[in-house]
């Protein structure tokens, strides 16, 4: 993951697209050689990464396109990912979490991952933050490894000398205890915004971001929210929501972590390291 930094200057710094940051982060490992021939590719020994999507489906597309951008950004042109992605309905999930059925989410949530599994994936991705509370759920259900954007996130942050990070998501997500625990143990203090800013990112994430617009007043609020928590003190600010990276690029007072760019690199990384 490269990341944009401020200037010895305090001057703003800007986050560049996805795109930009995939190509330069593509050497981060030893490029695999890649299969020329159907039998080459039936003996590759990467399997193929497995997705619970849907979550929004907005998100789920932007954790797809960026999967395959950087693979090919690997391996070469038309070298896509092969993966394996499970979508589910949306609304039947925002509506159990609101009514607090929190383990009946976590268990549909865990069903489709296991249906990934079953179809042959290797590893298991869930495209979503707020979903990672069923984490241990979903460990219980699968055999293959779960790739958290959480560990992606503290690993992402460990590497730029991040030690105070700021954090953005949804509110299900700013409460997750598993988040917080996962950066102090990778001795980094979370920054949670205010109750204000909080709650202000969480509506612009439901009522704009998770049907795929991305207005002013939507970059507006995150730009602010950004500032409050640079002003706490935070060096970096995780976008830990799926939704939030829909924004970038755009110019912030600290450096941006990308939520979705650094789990899809975890994930890539993870899984050449096991070839």
């Amino acid at each position: 993951m490269r990341s944009s930094r401020s200037s010895a200057s305090g001057m703003k710094t800007c986050c560049r697209s996805s795109r930009a940051i995939a190509r330069h982060s593509s050497g981060s490992l030893k490029s695999a050689s890649s299969p020329n021939t159907i039998s080459d590719l039936a003996n590759r020994a990467m399997p193929p990464i497995g997705m619970v999507g849907g979550m929004s489906w907005h998100s789920t597309a932007h954790y797809y396109r960026l999967l395959n951008e950087i693979s090919e950004n690997r391996h070469g042109p038309r070298m896509n990912a092969e993966s394996i992605l499970v979508t589910l309905p949306f609304a039947p999930l925002v509506r159990a979490m609101e009514e607090g059925d929190r383990t009946g989410v976590a268990d549909r949530i865990a069903v489709a991952a296991r249906q990934a599994e079953r179809a042959g994936a290797g590893c298991l991705l869930l495209t979503a933050f707020t979903a990672h509370f069923a984490a241990p759920a979903v460990r219980e259900a699968i055999t293959v490894p779960l790739i958290n954007a959480y560990d992606a996130l503290a690993d992402a942050a460990g590497r730029q000398g991040v030690t105070r990070l700021g954090v953005l998501g949804t509110r299900h997500t700013l409460a997750d205890p598993q988040l917080a625990a996962r950066l102090r143990q990778a001795g980094i203090d979370p920054v949670m915004p205010t109750s204000d800013t909080a709650s202000r990112i969480d509506m612009t994430i439901a009522e704009e971001l998770i049907a795929g617009k991305t207005s002013q007043r939507a970059g507006n609020a995150l730009d602010t929210a950004v500032a409050d928590l640079a002003r706490q003190g935070a060096q970096a600010v995780a976008l830990a929501c799926t939704e939030l990276p829909l924004l970038l690029p755009r110019q912030a007072a600290v450096p941006l972590i990308d939520g979705v760019e650094t789990h899809v690199l975890h994930a890539l990384n993870t899984l050449e390291r096991m070839e």
